[in-house]
């Protein structure tokens, strides 16, 4: 009975993802598809969430967010961010650099993406909540930054102990790598997850009472390297601002960067 209260307990927060990195009303057939569950149990979770109030349906037999998802999570937003919206920091650089954005944190021995916003054209199957290998992915190496060498060697080790040998990476060509970016302040993809896709990334400062972040803006490897410049300082200037934020002599909410060399 336990695991089949953790499944409904994941269907649930990912039906909420779906709808945070689509931004559009979705229907039970298309929701069942896109995050691959029965139609008839998905219908079951819709409507049962539509009765707690967590989600409408309109004329169409479409189901959307109602504005007590957004309560959930509006004291830490204000605890966290203060005025500055994360998200809406996150939506201008979108549609001032039409990249996608990429808000992600460590899972284990790989970086989980928590917010996702996509670029136009842009793969419909990235979505929060999606993993990606930690020693491939920008967002993963940019939470490497912020560990030890020591540290960092442990995850990679472990990371390649997850993956099939083909998809391995060379701890120490990764190491190598981090030690690099950390001097420059920024990290990149290179197309080591999807090929012929980069992603910029950057560690997030640091927010009370959460685990450590970062931030990715990716695109076509071509459009990355057009706008390299402007992309790298849209991400220092996006972490200057919540660092801003979080700093009391500045008027913010606490909390201090801890990077680790």
């Amino acid at each position: 009975m336990a695991a089949g209260f953790v499944k409904s307990a994941q269907r649930t927060l990912e039906v909420l993802e779906y709808f945070a990195a689509t931004h559009h009303p979705a229907g039970v057939g298309e929701i069942a598809r896109e995050l691959g569950y029965p139609q008839s149990s998905t219908s079951v979770l819709l409507g049962d969430l539509a009765r707690l109030g967590y989600l409408e349906q309109d004329g169409m037999r479409r189901y959307r967010p109602t504005l007590r998802v957004m309560l959930l999570g509006g004291w830490l937003q204000d605890r966290l961010i203060g005025d500055g919206s994360l998200l809406r920091r996150m939506e201008q650089l979108r549609a001032r650099h039409q990249v996608t954005v990429l808000i992600g944190m460590q899972a284990g021995a790989r970086v989980r993406y928590i917010l996702t916003l996509r670029r136009p054209g842009a793969d419909a199957t990235m979505r929060a909540g999606m993993m990606r290998p930690i020693g491939r992915a920008a967002v993963g190496k940019a939470l490497l930054m912020l560990r030890t060498d020591t540290e960092a060697q442990r995850i990679l080790r472990r990371a390649n102990a997850e993956e099939p040998e083909a998809r391995r990476v060379d701890v120490a060509d990764v190491l190598e790598d981090i030690g690099a970016s950390r001097r420059r302040g920024w990290t990149e993809s290179g197309g080591a997850v999807v090929p012929g896709q980069n992603v910029l990334a950057m560690p997030l400062p640091a927010m009370a009472g959460q685990p450590p972040m970062a931030i990715g803006l990716g695109a076509l490897g071509e459009e990355v390297e057009r706008q390299r410049p402007a992309l790298v300082a849209a991400l220092r200037e996006t972490c200057a601002a919540l660092r801003h934020d979080a700093d009391p002599a500045a008027g913010g909410t606490g909390g201090t960067q801890r990077r680790r060399r």
